[in-house]
């Protein structure tokens, strides 16, 4: 079974260890990278190549919507 490749992007700590507990729990779902600020989201993504990136709107150095964008 191919398990659906997930990024994570969020400034707030918590918040990115709750959507991963959650995703991880899924037998079909893992987290294969996160990032803090909307740069590195960019960088790690490109890198990861993960097939859904959860974005943060607000971002620091980044917002998530032009982070979004770079990826695109």
């Amino acid at each position: 079974m191919t398990k659906l490749r997930i990024f994570l992007a969020d400034d707030h700590v918590m918040v990115r260890t709750g959507l991963k507990t959650l995703i991880d729990a899924e037998k079909d779902m893992e987290v294969v990278g996160e990032a803090s600020d909307g740069t590195t989201a960019v960088k790690r993504a490109t890198e990861l190549r993960p097939d859904v990136a959860v974005m943060d709107i607000s971002l620091p150095q980044l917002s998530g919507t032009q982070a979004t964008q770079q990826l695109k």
